[in-house]
């Protein structure tokens, strides 16, 4: 069934708060035409916010194509004889559908009301529904971005050697050096040991005759049926289980609890700013979601810290005029001579203006081979961005120009400009601008008029 007819036609219900196990929980249904198509246990534990299912192969990719269709990302694992699809806070957060958001809101409404979560955690959780994801992709890999009083950090998480490995050399591969550009570091957090259903009596049982103490050399879950244990009680475990005639592969199976986390640093962060300046549209992408999810989840400081971090690179080989434009073959086939502006409000030249109607209009001159003068013009405005946030509707503001560029001379001026262009009309974002912003010429206006930058609204 086509995702954009389940993201329409599908209604979600949210069965009533349960309190009676060791994590309170709410069912959300996911129903078509009435019928039902999927559903999962969405929890609290205490931390943070997770959602489980648990059955047979089948309802757990009918599941996960659903919350694919929603927006979100869904992976089907085996865990002992079942099929298993999992959702932590970052990725409830991810799927952006109302009717998931409202379901959502509304279980974490009742833990408020209910007195099992401080009024503090809850406000977090509030805002991070409203807001949206944290996370940023590079190198197909999705990092995690947080904002504290230690500043931006900007971090990769994953269990799997594998992934790690792979995400340190696609870094590597695009020019990152790890220790300066990047970090890896391993969390130890044990091992957790994932017992079938038939055997969790067993198993807790044997646990309870090893020797080892709860709480102090192992805990247990019972919700997921794991046993995590400390790495020095790993085998004292595993040889209990085999002793008690448990089989590993079969009854239980035994994982490393711990993590990689890859870490870019602020050099790092400098390095993707230099070669999105080049005109490398990944490392621009990243740059820009950067922003915006800074921007959304933590406002208008976070940007700021962000711009801070990025300006040594932003100012690195200050531009002059006039500047020689190559073609893709290394030909000479114009100059910049000069770069003016002009803000411009209704349409009209001005001398100063602010706000979602002032416009910067920028004016490249340059010279071709044969002595004669063009022009080329590019205007910059406030872009409107509308999200949905509970039943309010918020619109962002973002920089953006999209100039029509007519021929392959016009190609390679804007290229050396801003190190982005295509014949035909071009979307430019922040990054071209800031290129811009290099030239003397144009650094004071392009300040003055990012200072007039209009306030986000939110409307019911």
């Amino acid at each position: 069934m086509a995702d954009d007819y389940v993201y329409k036609h599908i209604t979600v219900e949210r069965r009533p708060l349960d309190t009676s196990g060791q994590w309170q929980k709410a069912v959300i249904r996911f129903k078509l035409g009435g019928e039902e198509e999927a559903y999962i246990n969405v929890y609290w534990t205490g931390k943070e916010l997770y959602a489980r299912f648990a059955g047979s192969r089948e309802n757990a990719e009918r599941l996960a194509s659903v919350i694919k269709a929603l927006g979100g990302e869904a992976v089907v694992k085996r865990i002992g004889r079942g099929w298993v699809v999992q959702l932590y806070t970052d990725g409830i957060i991810a799927i952006r559908h109302d009717g998931w958001l409202n379901a959502v809101r509304g279980f974490v409404d009742d833990l408020k009301g209910e007195g099992l979560i401080d009024k503090e955690r809850y406000g977090q959780l509030v805002r991070d529904l409203e807001a949206g994801p944290n996370v940023v992709k590079l190198v197909s890999a999705e990092f995690t971005v947080y904002y504290t009083n230690k500043g931006i950090e900007i971090k990769y998480h994953t269990r799997n050697e594998n992934s790690k490995n792979a995400t340190v050399d696609a870094l590597k591969a695009r020019g990152l050096r790890e220790g300066e550009h990047f970090t890896v570091t391993e969390q130890d957090r044990g091992y957790r040991i994932s017992v079938v259903k038939e055997a969790y009596a067993k198993a807790v049982e044997t646990l309870a005759h090893s020797g080892l103490k709860e709480g102090e050399h192992y805990t247990v879950d019972s919700e997921k049926r794991e046993i995590h244990v400390k790495k020095e009680h790993k085998d004292t475990v595993v040889n209990a289980f085999k002793g008690a005639g448990l089989e590993e592969g079969k009854h239980f199976t035994v994982k490393r609890g711990g993590r990689y986390v890859i870490h870019i640093t602020y050099d790092g962060l400098r390095e993707i700013q230099r070669m999105a300046l080049s005109g490398d549209l990944e490392a621009e992408r990243f740059i820009r979601e950067l922003e915006d999810v800074l921007r959304r989840r933590h406002g208008d400081g976070a940007v700021e810290k962000l711009v801070e971090v990025l300006t040594p690179a932003r100012k690195e080989g200050t531009a002059e005029l006039p500047l020689v434009v190559y073609d893709d073959k290394g030909n000479v086939v114009a100059r910049v001579v000069d770069l003016r502006y002009e803000f411009v409000e209704n349409g009209n030249p001005v001398s100063q203006c602010a706000g979602r109607d002032c416009r910067l209009r920028v004016v490249v001159e340059y010279e071709l081979p044969s002595g004669e003068r063009k022009q080329f013009k590019m205007e910059w405005y406030w872009a409107e961005k509308r999200e949905k946030k509970g039943r309010d509707t918020v619109t962002y503001y973002y920089e953006a120009a999209q100039p029509t560029v007519k021929d392959e001379v016009e190609v390679a001026v804007l290229k050396t400009l801003t190190g982005k262009a295509k014949r035909g009309r071009v979307w430019l974002y922040a990054d071209q601008l800031e290129a811009l912003r290099r030239f003397k010429s144009l650094e004071d206006a392009v300040d003055q008029w990012r200072a007039g930058k209009p306030q986000k609204q939110e409307q019911n």
